[in-house]
């Protein structure tokens, strides 16, 4: 199968050691380098593709040369503003100021043109599990675009979506 749509939320790793039982990336699951994540094998993509990667505030520049090595071009971004379930805004990690929002680059190859225009860039949502996307941001690329979806580095199993990553019970590591 060819896939349009690719959505990725990489295992960054910080190099850093943050103290607490769960705090940072590295006490919740393995992390990759930047080469390993660079050099991830994707699933096959139609020649119009649309990729959505999840990056961290901290890593910028990195996530934007993954965008590159994976053969996307960044066209916008979509900011997930976090909140707690009894909609408070949410006060996370940083270090220089509190992240209260995550973003996802949006990147095309070949000629991807958008199925609907009324998507707005920014959209609230409750926080899960640690690194886990909200179910609105999913319903969100389903409204941006038809499938055929592909997801790597997944948690939590999607109806309609062909996954890979190794928090989905049962499931490969990834598609190569």
């Amino acid at each position: 199968m060819m896939f349009r749509v690719l959505v990725a939320d990489p295992p960054w790793s910080f190099g850093d050691k943050l103290p607490g039982a769960s705090r940072g990336a590295e006490k919740n699951y393995g992390v990759f380098s930047l080469d390993q994540i660079r050099k991830f094998p994707l699933p096959p993509m139609l020649p119009d593709a649309l990729l959505l990667l999840w990056r961290v505030s901290s890593q910028v520049e990195e996530a934007y040369s993954v965008v590159r090595a994976w053969g996307f071009e960044p066209k916008s971004e979509i900011v997930w503003r976090k909140m707690t379930a009894s909609g408070k805004e949410h006060f996370g990690m940083g270090r220089y100021v509190r992240a209260a929002h995550e973003t996802c680059i949006v990147a095309r190859r070949g000629r991807f043109k958008p199925a609907c225009l009324s998507i707005r860039s920014v959209f609230e949502a409750p926080t899960g599990e640690h690194s886990e996307k909200p179910e609105a941001f999913y319903e969100l690329v389903e409204r941006l675009t038809p499938g055929p979806y592909a997801e790597l580095f997944a948690r939590r199993a999607r109806t309609g979506w062909t996954q890979w990553g190794d928090e989905l019970v049962g499931a490969e590591a990834h598609p190569a």
